[in-house]
């Protein structure tokens, strides 16, 4: 007997109560029931965006390029490594060399945070070969580097191998060194056009040889896996050589104590569209609102690549840096159902104090604060807020002087019940010399961990504390007598 097909109605219903991670992949394996799917609000615990992923709850979705070698080629350990941890999150251009995330092209409706990165073109390798740019393909030094240091070290492990095998025993380094020692300047660089062999004369190229005796055999063939890896790109450009892989779009699934799931596709577009591609197929087309419970935006500079017309419902907000204009570019995204948010977490710059003013700040139930602490601490003794975590961090703690302005400042300004303040402190003594100096001052009954300070208007400020790993949790609160 045929299965019964659900109604409309019916199929919304069991939708509603899907886990979402669920809905999102059966909604993509199901086209039926797509716009049943679209029009059922998504609920969602935790959701994090990043450049080139996103998370839902316990599963993230993870973009990459992945390099998949034709047989019989060699691949170098780093490109083993490479693929073993997902591939590369940037693209690649047609020689193989490494491409930045576009994050200049942006649609309506996408948010930029942070400034749009420009990367070095000025790099030149030092003490290790890194793999090129695209904007050094025609930097001529950068390609002569790899490939005259790459056949130096190949002369020195083989005049190594014959004096191992001639009984000379292995050299033993003053110091372990992972890092590539450079026998080349850039001016000879410059007048090398032939290989190692015919631009050095005798003496010089046994000058060059001596420099790495003292290096071991296991780092001479690091080191020359690591200039063959850097060195595929100029390879290709400069003799014709076709790339010794296919670039693959890797989707990375990740979910806890769950093997990851791996699909890849044709590399057909670059990174930033596959991310954008994926978002919609998330997120776009939703005739109502998302809810989450918990947003995250942990990346300084990022593109948030989301489909137009995406409304979210937030009562947890997590972000570093930037505050205030972070909070500025998330008012298209965020819906305004959202505030007051139940909490809001932030991890500050260095000098960052204009977001405490800000209203999305001072109105949140809950603020917990990471990162740089201001050098003034007006802005954080007038905050409002029922519930403060000061989460400094360990080096912009706070000292008895600094906590005492807090109990000060609570019962000067009258907090009402229910206010919290909460710190993590470092030294126990700072806390023990503050219930010392309230219990003098403030005539507070003071027990070995607690000090309770009458505050009239039938209050108290009850001032604790309590070990917590390697450090001591603080907290002031305002409690009904």
């Amino acid at each position: 007997m045929p299965g019964e097909v659900l109604q409309y109605d019916s199929l919304k219903t069991v939708l509603q109560h899907m886990d979402p991670n669920l809905r999102l992949c059966l909604s993509q394996r199901i086209p039926a029931i797509r716009f049943a799917e679209k029009a059922v609000p998504l609920r969602i615990n935790y959701l994090e965006f990043t450049d080139l992923g996103v998370t839902v709850n316990d599963t993230s979705y993870n973009l990459s390029v992945y390099r998949d070698f034709h047989p019989g080629e060699e691949v170098a350990d780093q490109f083993q490594r490479e693929n073993y941890k997902g591939g590369v999150l940037c693209d690649l251009d047609q020689y193989g060399f490494r491409v930045p995330i576009n994050r200049s092209d942006v649609l309506t409706g996408e948010i930029v945070f942070g400034e749009v990165i420009n990367e070095n073109r000025n790099f030149r390798p030092n003490l290790l070969p890194f793999f090129p740019w695209t904007h050094q393909q025609n930097n001529e030094i950068t390609r002569r580097y790899y490939e005259k240091h790459l056949e130096i070290y190949q002369l020195a492990l083989t005049r190594r191998l014959e004096r191992l095998r001639n009984g000379e025993e292995e050299p033993r380094p003053v110091r372990v060194r992972l890092l590539m020692t450079p026998v080349f300047t850039d001016d000879e660089l410059h007048r090398m056009h032939g290989s190692v062999i015919q631009e050095l004369t005798a003496e010089e190229l046994e000058l060059k040889l001596a420099v790495l005796n003292n290096k071991s055999t296991c780092s001479l063939e690091r080191t020359i896996t690591r200039l063959r890896y850097s060195f595929q790109p100029f390879d290709c450009l400069h003799n014709n050589r076709a790339l010794p892989f296919t670039p693959l779009i890797q989707l990375t699934i990740g979910r806890e104590d769950q093997e990851k799931r791996i699909e890849r596709y044709p590399y057909t577009m670059k990174l930033h569209e596959a991310m954008r591609k994926l978002n919609r197929m998330m997120f776009g087309g939703r005739s109502s609102i998302v809810h989450v419970q918990k947003l995250s935006f942990d990346l300084e500079s990022m593109v948030l690549r989301i489909p137009e017309g995406l409304k979210i419902r937030v009562g947890k907000l997590k972000f570093s840096e930037n505050v205030n204009a972070r909070l500025e570019a998330l008012n298209n995204l965020i819906d305004e159902s959202s505030y007051p948010l139940q909490s809001l977490m932030i991890s500050a710059g260095v000098g960052e104090v204009d977001h405490f003013a800000h209203p999305i700040l001072t109105n949140a139930k809950r603020v917990y604060l990471e990162g740089w602490r201001p050098e003034e601490l007006t802005p954080l003794l007038n905050l409002r807020n029922e519930y403060v975590l000061f989460n400094y961090s360990r080096t912009h703690r706070f000292t008895t002087v600094r906590l005492f302005a807090f109990v000060q400042n609570t019962l000067t300004a009258e907090y009402p019940v229910g206010t919290y303040r909460l710190f993590r402190i470092l030294r126990e003594q700072y806390i023990k010399d503050l219930l010392n100096q309230v219990e003098e001052q403030f005539n507070a009954i003071k027990t070995e961990n607690r000090a309770t300070i009458p505050m009239g208007n039938s209050c108290n400020l009850v001032v604790s504390y309590k070990a917590n790993s390697d450090q001591w949790i603080l907290s002031m609160e305002v409690v009904s007598v």
